[in-house]
């Protein structure tokens, strides 16, 4: 940002991309679904502009690695350094479902955390809003499938529990090294979703506080109403 004199990160359509007007719709949701979100644990989004049909995102430069990052380089992780990343992640969906906005895409790659442990949740590309129209087609599945609700897997209508949904699966990651369902290809991934249970994660990895393993099989409840009532709880 030559104005002001700060690094920023553009997120830009390209210009070659086939059904570009459904797409620009898209990027137009993500910038207005994120422009509210004003919190430390959210990267922030500074502008939003069109021209000659593409469109630009201008937002919070974030320079640090993710928790997919840390994953590879080191396995599974102590719940010491793992708990505050999480908690940190529950405040910014917690604000995010404060405004109504889903992020529906909640996985290690969209999770940057600093070397000196803060958090910032990014992409809100396949985020949904409850106060916008539909942008996807009814049934369609979004998201990553290692990391979707079941009721995200069936395509249906979500709610802020299918966020919690995905952050006990990557609570569970981070615990056990593991991934609890997954598959050759995303259809089958998405069918064990749900039709499968996971293994308890101490079964994998004994070191688990009991207290740990509560946390992620609540937050993964195949019920929505089993869930934790929110991300702040």
């Amino acid at each position: 940002d030559i104005q002001l004199g700060r690094e920023v990160a553009i997120k830009a359509l390209r210009s070659d991309m086939t059904n570009a007007e459904a797409k620009l719709r898209r990027l137009r949701a993500e910038a207005h679904n994120s422009a509210n979100l004003a919190h430390p644990n959210i990267a922030a989004l500074f502008e939003y502009y069109e021209h000659d049909g593409i469109g630009f995102l201008i937002m919070e430069y974030v320079p640090s690695k993710s928790l997919a990052d840390l994953f590879h380089s080191k396995g599974a992780m102590d719940p010491i350094e793992l708990l505050p990343i999480l908690i940190q992640t529950a405040r910014g969906l917690f604000v995010a479902h404060s405004h109504g906005v889903i992020h529906r895409d909640v996985k290690p790659a969209n999770i940057m955390v600093s070397d000196t442990g803060e958090v910032k949740i990014t992409d809100f590309g396949v985020s949904y809003s409850t106060g916008q129209g539909q942008i996807t087609q009814d049934g369609m599945v979004v998201g990553t499938a290692q990391y979707i609700s079941p009721e995200q897997a069936q395509g249906k209508e979500l709610t802020a529990a299918s966020d919690i949904y995905s952050l006990g699966i990557v609570l569970y990651e981070a615990a056990t090294g593991k991934l609890p369902f997954d598959g050759p290809d995303a259809v089958s991934v998405a069918m064990k979703q749900v039709n499968d249970l996971p293994a308890p994660p101490r079964e994998i990895n004994p070191d688990i506080p009991e207290q740990l393993e509560l946390i992620c099989m609540k937050a993964m409840a195949p019920d929505p109403d089993r869930r934790y009532p929110s991300a702040d709880a």
